[in-house]
């Protein structure tokens, strides 16, 4: 059975105009493992109808005083919480339940919402790897979500640059927390594809959105996409991404 796992922004956390981002999430994208960020948890959605059954894992936070946060929902899998106390409602996760990685090791999953915090992006997201090394340890991570900096390394001839500071950002996923981007893996040698339509600069290809695993989960990755569509346009400013595993 394949499993999908899926990251997207809801933006703003939605709104009657924009409504639907979870029943869509399950019944267009099937998607098994979700991490979303700017989102309310579904009873909390104007006009949604999707709701998390008993054997659902869920794990929801607000990001300071915002009415949205950063969630996980884990679909027919039970998930223990893992506090994140110096982002809580930026980055939410947890342990999966019955879910063992190599070796029999545990899998921990988080949502990444990377807030710009007092120095930019790119050093907070230094400062929320250094509080994910620990949390690595003994165990196999998959991190998803936006993360407000690339989540892919550019070829030369792309229209935008990468820089060095943001290349930092991908050698430390990989070197300090074995991760790889799915979307690079599964499509080698393409231009990033775009995740993010600002309303300023919709035609900007920005790829800040991304799934990150290890090699034992990468072993069973079959595919990554980006889904575009006027219907997922009128959602959201960001494109949601999907990894298919086996």
């Amino acid at each position: 059975m394949p499993l999908n796992v899926v990251s997207y922004n809801f933006l703003s956390g939605g709104s009657k105009n924009r409504s639907g981002h979870w029943s869509r999430l399950v019944r267009d994208l099937d998607a098994d493992l979700v991490f979303a960020q700017e989102c309310r948890a579904p009873r909390d959605s104007p006009g949604e109808s999707y709701r998390p059954v008993t054997g659902d894992g869920w794990v929801w936070a607000p990001a300071g005083t915002a009415r949205w946060g950063s969630a996980v929902l884990a679909r027919s899998t039970g998930i223990e919480p893992i506090p994140f106390p110096r982002y809580e409602g930026w980055i939410v996760g947890g342990q999966l339940s019955g879910v063992s990685g190599a070796g029999g090791r545990p899998v921990r999953v988080f949502s990444i919402h990377c807030p710009v915090g007092e120095r930019g992006y790119v050093r907070t997201m230094h400062e929320i790897m250094d509080a994910l090394i620990p949390l690595a340890a003994e165990a196999d991570l998959i991190l998803a979500g936006d993360y407000n900096v690339a989540t892919g390394y550019r070829h030369p001839k792309e229209e935008r640059t990468i820089s060095r500071r943001e290349s930092g950002i991908l050698d430390r996923l990989s070197a300090d927390l074995g991760l790889v981007s799915c979307w690079q893996a599964a499509n080698p040698g393409r231009p990033l594809a775009q995740t993010l339509r600002w309303s300023t600069n919709p035609k900007t290809p920005y790829h800040c959105d991304g799934i990150f695993v290890t090699p034992f989960w990468l072993e069973r990755l079959v595919s990554c996409r980006v889904v575009r569509g006027s219907r997922w346009s009128r959602l959201s400013d960001h494109n949601p991404v999907v990894a298919t595993f086996t």
